[in-house]
């Protein structure tokens, strides 16, 4: 373990202001360091918190929207592989079994007692740590239901063959757990700077929200207690009622504006001590310094979008118009996905059959006829590779929390009531759609599906729609057999276009049952024979 804190304490200070570079990181030599000095010294205790948010995951290269109905992506390797349901336990690449960073959490709660600091940053580190362990089993359990349960340092002499726990009492540790981090943590660290960056009670509250609705769903709910639904609409309303956060008036600059007050808990960047490659693998290759590009929504993702009015583009009176599809729809559609005839950065871009550089197909270019906009930062142009940007991750934010409390509550009873429309209402006036009310008198279940629809547009690519499509249990009918479409455009004479949605590459989606519970690691079977893998693998 001390060779493992030598090497982990990197000392990334990942949520300082970004006011100044000074203030973002501090560095220090700590190979040498043994385990014992590091809990007599606060600001060694300090970096070592630190660095175990850098086991938040981020971004993760799109993976999970390139596995869905939002995008397809250029290469093959891991989504195409999961599209094509190639994959097992000994290959998986939405694997994630993090008992390394759940070993660092479990060692510094066992010393942190006995460190020389006073009670109260004794009890802020505490109540910090937890929320990074629970954020560990929860992104575990999400995967593969009941996992071990392993919350103290293991010694060669304990039992280091662990069962797994159930699914319940998986996710009842870590509702338990983040309702042990909300008491011990402040309710703010001092700046909105920080406190995205750092747990504080409120984003602890939040995530607990989160893990409360997930545990309700079907695919972790299959009795359907009712009760799970109650709890979960109570912890979000009591993030709502706290007034900590609020919609950030421009949809478009999320991502762009950091630390802004929609955000609630964020993975943490800044140039040049940690970026990543946001811009550098979605930029128009006629903008762009990198030769691909990882994110090509699908047309049934575009097709979801309303038009501004508030109508589905199937709906009488809606104002269509197939000749010219992109006009007047939800402004999100316009924040979100860069189409034929869009601008970027002040240049047109072209993605019609044939037309040069960015046409669909063209090499480095879209497979599907549109390009992703959504948290782009259209003028930087200092990226390389995999790197250049430096976006937060958005792990969460405000529009969540609304979106979970209005399909719990909605869960919870026997249709929505007012609380539920003002919910998701707040979330669609922000988008600017005129009129943003939904009908008045909808039933739980046209509730639910408009909750659904709304949670796909507001929350795409952030990594959400995946694991939505699991929880609700709806992966089959949704993906299963399905050959998403490009649409390939073609220019005519005059100028005008012609539309025809093709599949984008003939590939039918594989989601089969068994799939809703992810396999164990081969390797980690083999290693303990207490390990019981998943039904179907």
């Amino acid at each position: 373990m001390t060779k493992i804190i030598a090497k982990t304490l990197l000392v990334v200070m990942i949520f300082m202001t970004t006011a100044c570079k000074e203030d973002f990181l501090e560095r220090q030599a700590t190979d040498s360091i043994p385990e014992g000095n590091i809990f007599q010294d606060p600001a060694l205790i300090q970096l070592f918190v630190n660095n175990m948010y850098l086991d938040v995951p981020a971004f993760e290269r799109n993976l999970y929207d390139n596995i869905t109905d939002e995008s397809r992506c250029y290469w093959g390797g891991g989504p195409r592989n999961v599209v094509q349901g190639q994959w097992f336990p000994d290959n998986n690449p939405m694997e994630y079994w993090a008992y390394g960073p759940v070993r660092k959490t479990n060692m510094f709660l066992d010393k942190i007692d006995g460190a020389d600091i006073d009670e109260e940053q004794k009890t802020n580190f505490k109540g910090q740590v937890k929320f990074l362990r629970s954020m560990l089993y929860f992104n575990m359990i999400k995967r593969y239901g009941g996992v071990p349960i392993i919350t103290e340092p293991q010694g060669l002499d304990d039992d280091l063959f662990v069962a797994r726990q159930t699914t319940d009492e998986s996710f009842a540790f870590v509702v338990k757990e983040l309702e042990e981090a909300i008491t011990l943590l402040p309710e703010t660290h001092g700046s909105r700077a920080v406190d995205v960056g750092k747990a504080n009670r409120q984003s602890a509250k939040a995530f607990l929200g989160r893990v409360l609705t997930y545990w309700a769903s079907a695919l972790y709910n299959p009795t359907g207690d009712v009760s799970r639904w109650q709890k979960a609409a109570q912890i979000n309303k009591e993030v709502m009622d706290a007034g900590t956060y609020k919609l950030h008036p421009n949809f478009r600059n999320i991502m762009l504006d950091k630390n802004n007050e929609e955000e609630i808990f964020s993975v943490q960047f800044q140039k040049p001590f940690r970026e990543h490659g946001w811009d550098s693998w979605g930029q128009p290759d006629s903008q762009s310094k990198q030769d691909a590009v990882n994110r090509s929504p699908v047309q049934e993702f575009v097709d979801a979008f309303e038009m501004k009015n508030g109508k589905a583009i199937n709906e009488p009176g809606s104002g269509y118009d197939p000749a010219n599809p992109y006009k007047n729809r939800d402004p999100r559609f316009d924040a979100t996905v860069l189409y034929n005839g869009a601008t970027f950065f002040g240049s047109t871009i072209y993605m019609y059959e044939g037309a040069p550089i960015d046409g669909i197909n063209l090499p480095y270019a879209t497979i599907t006829g549109y390009l992703l906009r959504k948290g782009m930062n259209e003028s930087n142009k200092d990226y390389y590779g995999g790197a250049g940007s430096d976006q937060n991750w958005i792990e969460l934010r405000y529009a969540e929390v609304l979106l979970n409390y209005a399909e719990a509550k909605n869960e919870a009873l026997n249709g929505p009531d007012a609380s539920v429309y003002t919910a998701i209402e707040a979330v669609r006036q922000r988008a600017g759609l005129v009129p943003y009310q939904l009908p008045a008198g909808l039933t739980k279940a046209q509730m639910r599906e408009r909750i659904r629809k709304e949670r796909y547009i507001e929350l795409s690519f952030e990594g959400k729609r995946y694991w939505d499509l699991r929880r609700w249990k709806i992966a089959e009918e949704v993906l299963n057999g399905k050959q998403f479409n490009a649409m390939y455009i073609t220019k005519n004479p005059n100028g005008t276009y012609s539309y025809k949605a093709k599949p984008v590459d003939g590939i039918p989606y594989v989601f089969q049952e068994k799939m809703y519970f992810m396999p164990i690691p081969q390797r980690e079977i083999e290693k303990n024979p207490n390990l019981k893998q998943n039904t179907g693998w």
